[in-house]
């Protein structure tokens, strides 16, 4: 939401100014009591990926040649696993000596307490072992390989977790192609469909199983007390990059196959589809190593030039709170890759510098010594999550252990999808598009006849049929638009079909025309309508204004449409303030009462001269606002382009903008208190994915703006400021960034909303899906 100038932000921004401006483009601890140093830069060190300390304390460091390698480049022909140890007992790690090489897309290293190592490539598993103390290793065994046609350097093997007499190890979507994982007693587990997969086995590659699923990259691994968790390297098109608490048989979302840009409706990236799980939290971009150190779980983020501090507290549903702090934030040469603790508990972690993918030459390796006061506790969840709901666990344990036999899984399904439970059926939706199980593409056509119990249900009923009537293949960024227009322009589709399509249908898509809209607004139906006046108030294009008048002055139209065409002419409030006038005294109290809105809201109606608590007293507030709204005027209020202008920011039923979070289930995911807090007082918790940043540029300008999502780097950052509106930097023109200590959302609505504005709103986000 948004509404004043965020002058807390301003205030922040011109007393950090002075010092932002005079610090250099070095990394540098934004906690006091950190020391950051470099330790080594190229060319004793380049590229390093990977790094873990030894039962010695000597530092091993993945150091890569081959990672698209062009035919100029001039260091060694293959990758090498670098030793830095500490020659003369003074505390400092000064000798270098190469540990073993000959290795290709190597990702990452894990050392045993015997000193035996594991390095990981893109397809194999080695364990090395250095025999006569020399510190080369001579005994090389691959214990895992992964066997597949795909050459990519990344995204395949690469994150490694010791865990007592077992080993965890992360395999990417492997872009997209098939492939076996084997160990080293020869068992194989096959994986298509670009699935990214935590495996479980023992210390020597024997033992293999799957141990979780549906992650992008999971490149990297640890444990918090017995608790795995990982970070997912990559989104593409569906930010943010997630920290993932990962349990058994956990299905996490993800499938190449339905595209790389995650936003298929058949792809879950936080829990959105039954069967799948949410992650903890989203994490900078490119997070490239985990790990456990004091209580906190600490990150780096290769994108977002940073190392995060992440402190979790376990919640009643199973859940975690995460409060995140940037600990060390770099500008756009400052690349964190690998990072260990060392046996003082200093921090170390590796730096590739470069934005460039293929190898450069570059490389650094810093240590960042912490307080001893910087300790927390750390609880594991008393009553943690299952893989899945209670009504879903025998067909999730089905689809998991495969034992339905390939012959019965359609007459399996087709049960499935007689069932009741919607949940069940959408469960079973997903595994029938899996397998590609075309014979039972007409039971999926007919529960099109039915009313979908959800906006989900229906996009991923719509995907599956998709999925199932082509050769299967990726789809793009708007699959969902596509998907959405045909169930719009199909004349055979019942009115209420089509009403929901076009309610879900991105308002500016290309192939929606005006003539269409003017069509549906003359339907008999009045829900086709009431989706048609929405879109056309949503649109960006100024023709939509004279269509928006003519309806708001058609005595013919109910008067829901005629409101919400009322609204819609308030983003061109100069143009039509004197319609808004006329409304102010009509006989329609529902138009008398928008058009008295607006006009208030745009400051010139009266003010409420009501009395009202303190912004922080919440009891009071939570007190005041339970008496039940208008649910339909918060809607109006949520969607209008004046006053808070909730949508430019937040999506709910599939209208909005994508800054912030999908505001859809906010009344079932959170208490109606939670619900008033963040309203009144939107700073007192910000999910770390939703900090925003203040930005000072080479050339002194000085920005706020949350980071959007965006797939790859090439270079530039997208932001959105306090008015939703999006701009660009070159990441090589950001001299400082600075986490802001206050959210985009402004505070300060209390002042400018009526109470009644107020109780409407946050009625209609505490309304589910049957209206209660």
């Amino acid at each position: 939401m948004k509404f004043p100038r965020l002058l807390n932000l301003s205030c922040l921004i011109f007393a950090l100014l002075p010092e932002m401006q005079s610090i250099g483009a070095e990394p540098r601890s934004l906690i006091d009591g950190c020391t950051l140093e470099l330790v080594a830069s190229e060319p004793a060190l380049v590229t390093p990926i990977g790094i873990a300390f030894d039962n010695q304390g000597r530092l091993l460091i993945v150091e890569s040649h081959t990672h698209q390698r062009s035919e100029d480049y001039e260091g060694p022909a293959t990758d090498r696993l670098r030793m830095l140890s500490d020659s003369d007992g003074d505390g400092h790690l000064d000798q270098w000596q190469t540990f073993a090489d000959g290795f290709r897309h190597a990702m990452n290293v894990a050392a045993r307490a015997d000193n035996a190592v594991y390095l990981v490539t893109r397809s194999d598993v080695h364990l090395l072992r250095d025999t006569d103390g020399d510190g080369i290793a001579d005994v090389n065994d691959r214990i895992v390989k992964l066997e597949t046609d795909i050459d990519y350097p990344h995204n395949a093997l690469s994150g490694i977790y010791i865990a007592g007499d077992s080993l965890y190890l992360g395999v990417g979507e492997n872009f997209g192609g098939d492939y076996e994982l084997v160990g080293s007693d020869g068992r194989r587990i096959k994986n298509t469909g670009g699935v990214g997969t935590i495996y479980k086995c023992k210390l020597d590659g024997s033992r293999l199983t799957r141990w979780a699923e549906g992650f992008w990259n999971p490149f990297s691994l640890c444990v918090a007390d017995g608790d795995l968790f990982c970070v997912d390297n990559d989104p593409d098109a569906s930010p943010p990059c997630r920290l993932i608490n990962v349990l058994p048989t956990g299905d996490y979302g993800f499938r190449f196959e339905y595209g790389r840009a995650g936003v298929h409706p058949l792809q879950a990236w936080n829990g959105e589809l039954p069967g799948t799980l949410p992650m903890v939290c989203g994490t900078g971009e490119a997070p490239t190593a985990i790990l456990f150190h004091r209580g906190y779980l600490w990150v780096t983020s290769w994108g977002d030039h940073r190392i995060e501090r992440y402190e979790l507290k376990p919640e009643k549903d199973g859940g975690y709170a995460v409060e995140q702090k940037i600990v060390v934030q770099g500008d756009a040469d400052f690349r964190p890759t690998g990072m260990a603790i060392s046996p003082d508990g200093s921090l170390y972690f590796a730096d590739w510098v470069d934005r460039s993918y293929p190898v450069h030459g570059k490389g650094r390796l810093w240590r960042l010594e912490l307080p001893p006061e910087m300790q927390t506790e750390f609880k594991s969840l008393e009553n943690p999550r299952g893989a899945v709901a209670p009504n879903l666990s025998s067909l999730h344990s089905k689809r998991w252990n495969r034992s339905v036999p390939k012959d019965a899984l359609p007459r399996f399904l087709l049960d499935a999808l007689a069932t009741g439970d919607p949940q069940q059926r959408l469960f079973a939706v997903r595994w029938i598009a899996e397998e590609h199980l075309t014979e039972l593409l007409p039971e999926l056509e007919r529960l099109q006849n039915e009313t979908p119990p959800s906006q989900r249900y229906y996009l991923a009923l719509l995907a599956a049929i998709d999925w199932l009537n082509r050769e299967p293949k990726q789809r793009g960024r708007d699959i969902a638009d596509e998907l959405l227009f045909q169930e719009v322009a199909n004349p055979s589709r019942s009115a209420e079909s089509r009403a929901l399509a076009l309610s879900l249908l991105s308002p500016d898509d290309q192939k929606l025309t005006l003539k269409e809209l003017r069509e549906f607004l003359g339907s008999d139906s009045v829900p086709l309508r009431l989706a048609a006046i929405r879109s056309l108030a949503d649109r960006s294009n100024s023709d939509r204004f004279p269509v928006l008048e003519e309806v708001v002055r058609d005595s013919s139209q109910p008067v829901v449409i005629r409101a919400e065409a009322l609204v819609g002419l308030a983003a061109n409030f100069d143009k039509y303030h004197n319609l808004f006038e006329t409304f102010t005294d009509g006989e329609e109290p529902l138009l008398q009462g928008e058009a008295k809105r607006i006009l208030r809201l745009n400051g010139l109606g009266p003010l409420h001269s009501e009395e009202k608590p303190a912004a922080g007293d919440l009891q009071a507030w939570s007190d005041l606002l339970a008496e039940p709204g208008n649910a339909e005027s918060g809607r109006r209020l949520f969607h209008s382009p004046v006053g808070p202008q909730c949508s430019a920011c937040h999506r709910h039923s599939g209208r909005g903008g994508n800054v912030g979070p999908d505001l859809s289930q906010i009344g079932s995911q959170i208490s109606r208190e939670r619900v008033i807090t963040s309203i009144l007082d939107p700073s007192r918790e910000i999910a770390p994915h939703f900090l925003p940043w203040i930005l000072v540029t080479d050339d002194g300008q000085t920005f706020v703006g949350l980071r959007l999502p965006k797939g790859g780097d090439d270079g530039l950052e997208p932001y959105a400021d306090t008015a939703g509106k999006t701009f660009v930097l070159p990441s090589e023109s950001i001299a400082h960034r600075e986490p802001a200590t206050s959210s985009i959302m402004p505070a300060g609505l209390d002042k400018n909303l009526s109470i009644q504005d107020l109780r409407d709103l946050v009625t209609f986000l505490m309304e589910d899906k049957k209206g209660n």
